[in-house]
């Protein structure tokens, strides 16, 4: 006899509920460095033009968020405790330690800065902490950071390379039993170019990257099953319509740090906000459009698509309201 799956009780729902209200998806304006955890160019790419909603995160996962914030709180105390010097917060904002390349698009924050660690107390480290549940910590342990958590090293070589420290301190803790475990790691150059390359490519691109799985259902393929862009990257989505989607948007990679857009239509530079309520001259990247374009009117402003289901579209002004 099949088993009654458990049903969650009306507090249950109601506290998530609560906290779904409390947290609203929000895009942000900047690639976040801790998103180089995944290995798909193409998903990155997706998420940094917002071609798709901000992802919506249930009220459990929210909880699980959570966990790793108070985590860290802990961990920075255990720290203290041990006599280990920590700085959560940069001391010349108060706030925390924030780091920024490739003309202020690309952004990460790090949990803070160390010194007086035992195996070397005279250097700084860049901290970085993490919760893991038991079959990942036992990983962890087993290989290493580098070799069980990729993307997490990927992380503290971009705040290395942007902080000028060369060593970090991994600091994991089991959420099963709350063994902890640290780990030193090395700055490395050559990664952290790599992975500043890789970003300049993703932010500079006119097209998505080339797709990781060219079908979603294969076992080798299961990061597609819950990434937000698999509606856009597999099954015929059309993307949401503002100025990142835009061909007219050029994004400024420049020497400052405010993430810079540009409108060539009006040649205008766009802050966040304009670039998210877009405007009625939007026509899309033709990459972002499910189906191939087979004519363009440059003094009529359209652009016309054959659909994958065969039929005609055209991309113009007037489908928006304009004569």
């Amino acid at each position: 006899m099949a088993e009654i799956p458990p049903v969650d009780s009306p507090t249950v729902l109601a506290v998530y509920a609560g906290l779904e209200a409390a947290q609203p998806a929000e895009d942000r304006p900047y690639l976040g460095m801790s998103g180089f955890g995944s290995d798909c160019d193409r998903s990155l790419w997706y998420g940094w033009r917002k071609a798709h909603a901000p992802e919506a995160l249930d009220g459990r996962r929210i909880r699980l968020f959570e966990t790793g914030h108070l985590e860290e709180d802990r961990l920075v105390y255990n720290l203290r405790a041990a006599g280990i010097l920590v700085e959560p917060l940069d001391p010349a904002t108060g706030r925390q330690f924030a780091v920024w390349n490739l003309g202020g698009h690309l952004r990460g924050h790090l949990d803070g800065r160390v010194l007086r660690v035992p195996e070397a107390s005279k250097t700084w480290h860049v901290l970085e902490c993490k919760t893991h549940n038991d079959k990942s910590f036992k990983e962890l342990v087993k290989s290493g950071v580098a070799a069980s958590k990729p993307g997490h090293f990927r992380q503290m070589q971009f705040y290395m390379h942007h902080t000028g420290l060369t060593r970090a301190l991994y600091v994991a803790v089991n959420k099963n039993d709350d063994q902890l475990y640290t780990e030193r790691v090395r700055y490395d150059p050559l990664a952290a170019q790599q992975l500043l390359a890789r970003a300049e490519r993703i932010l500079r691109a006119d097209e998505p990257p080339a797709k990781q799985h060219p079908d979603p259902s294969a076992p080798s393929a299961y990061q597609c099953g819950w990434c937000p862009a698999r509606g856009l990257c597999h099954e015929g989505w059309f993307a949401r319509v503002h100025c990142r989607t835009c061909l007219h948007a050029t994004v400024v990679i420049d020497d400052g740090d405010a993430g810079r857009w540009r409108c060539e239509r009006f040649g205008l530079d766009l802050t966040f906000e304009e670039q998210m309520r877009g405007c009625d001259f939007h026509l899309f990247l033709p990459a972002l459009v499910p189906g191939e374009q087979v004519d363009a009117d440059e003094a009529a402003g359209t652009v016309t698509y054959q659909l994958r289901d065969g039929s005609t579209w055209v991309d113009a002004p007037a489908r928006r309201g304009l004569a």
